[in-house]
């Protein structure tokens, strides 16, 4: 199913549009590029989302009386960055 949306733009706001989405760059159309800021912004939130989750699981297990050694702790930090970058 496909919608439309019309967004009107500060003149400034339209050129930048028109200059990222000018047919010899990354995207070809304005709603290309509009459709690529959304789905950026989809997995911004997802991120947001996991990175919340994994913090108040860690304070229920803090509260719970668990404790995890530091190569635990070390290998969730890494896992958080991967997903989050």
């Amino acid at each position: 199913m496909t919608g439309s949306l019309h967004v009107s733009l500060p003149d400034e706001l339209l050129d930048f549009v028109k200059m990222r989405a000018n047919g010899n760059s990354r995207y070809k159309t304005p709603s290309e590029y509009v459709r690529a800021l959304i789905r950026e912004d989809i997995e911004r939130e997802e991120d947001r989302r996991y990175a919340v989750r994994s913090l108040l699981r860690a304070e229920d297990e803090f509260r719970g009386g668990e404790t995890l050694d530091l190569s635990t702790l070390d290998a969730i930090n890494a896992d958080l960055d991967k997903n989050l970058r």
